[in-house]
């Protein structure tokens, strides 16, 4: 067995302080790091990295940072950087303050597409395959596919549409998240989808809803209730006979409706606008008597006998 002497151990110490085994980790180019902000320049910012050296923020990278977030940094203050090259000039080594904010930004999306969370992004550009949004210092994208545009516009309706929405602010779902090809793709759509579920499970038969008319067909109209759309029948506008759901209403329409029926696996919503209307039969009972004599047109002949507009009930 042999023993170590004092000289020996002092020996193996100071080894170990200058190949920064001691008390420091050594940086290693594109390692995260937070630091220290030691001393704000001119055109640098001078960062403790607790390594040996201190690192440098080069001035072509604070071209990158917003003005404001800039202005707010002050000495002491945590910031996230990039090791840019292990070996920098005899000042320090230099990092990336921006990249830094980047990796940060990575991570949170990585965060919102573990957890499911939705966050919110402004629209700053467009092009054929969809929509640019901001997030952080990234640019995240979102997909035609993703948007659920409610007119479905297609070719140059589509390109008008989605130009007006630059500027747009939206509720987003992050749906892929690739750091190394620099992919951030996110969802409209799910989140609205989303929506739909939280929304018919709160919908119950016999329930009175406010909602707008979106879309008029041949068979009925379609009534957004504020996120789920549900489908008047042409049977259900009115007590009398429709021709055509345009004889009484518009698109933009606004209205009460009663729920007929949820259907939760087919998301599904059957919705009344004549159990909002008066009932002309009410008033027949009110109005007519046993004996009465009334004046009326006759509408059609059938075999076993005459139907009869009475105008009392006429709509």
């Amino acid at each position: 067995m042999s023993v170590q002497t004092h000289g020996e151990a002092h020996t193996e110490d100071f080894a170990a302080l200058i190949s920064g085994e001691y008390d420091y980790s050594r940086p290693r180019r594109g390692e995260v790091r937070e630091a220290v902000i030691l001393e704000i320049g001119a055109s640098d910012i001078l960062v403790d990295l607790g390594a040996k050296r201190d690192g440098i923020v080069i001035p072509r990278d604070l071209q990158h940072i917003d003005e404001g977030r800039l202005e707010g940094l002050q000495v002491g203050d945590r910031i996230p950087v990039v090791i840019l090259r292990n070996l920098g000039n005899h000042d320090g080594i230099p990092v990336s303050y921006s990249r830094g904010l980047q990796q940060e930004d990575w991570l949170r999306a990585e965060g919102l597409l573990e957890s499911g969370e939705t966050i919110k992004a402004t629209v700053i550009d467009e092009n054929r395959g969809g929509l640019l949004v901001e997030f952080g210092h990234l640019r995240g994208f979102i997909p035609n596919s993703h948007l659920t545009l409610s007119a479905g516009p297609r070719g140059s309706q589509l390109q008008e549409t989605k130009s007006a929405m630059v500027g747009e602010e939206l509720e987003l779902a992050v749906i892929e998240v690739n750091q190394r090809r620099r992919r951030l793709i996110l969802s409209k759509r799910a989140v609205d989808r989303r929506r739909r579920g939280e929304l018919l499970k709160e919908l119950n038969a016999g329930e009175v809803r406010h909602g707008i008319v979106r879309s008029i067909v041949d068979f009925g109209a379609f009534v957004d209730l504020g996120g789920v759309d549900g489908l008047v029948h042409v049977s259900e506008l009115a007590h009398h006979h429709v021709a055509h759901p345009s004889d009484v209403l518009s698109v933009g329409d606004e209205l009460d409706v009663y729920v007929l029926d949820v259907d939760q696996e087919r998301e599904r919503v059957s919705l009344s606008r004549k159990r909002m209307l008066p009932d002309p039969w009410d008033e027949v009972t009110e109005s007519l008597h046993p004996g009465d004599i009334v004046n009326g047109t006759a509408t059609n002949i059938v075999s076993f006998g005459v139907f009869v507009d009475l105008s009392l009930i006429h709509i």
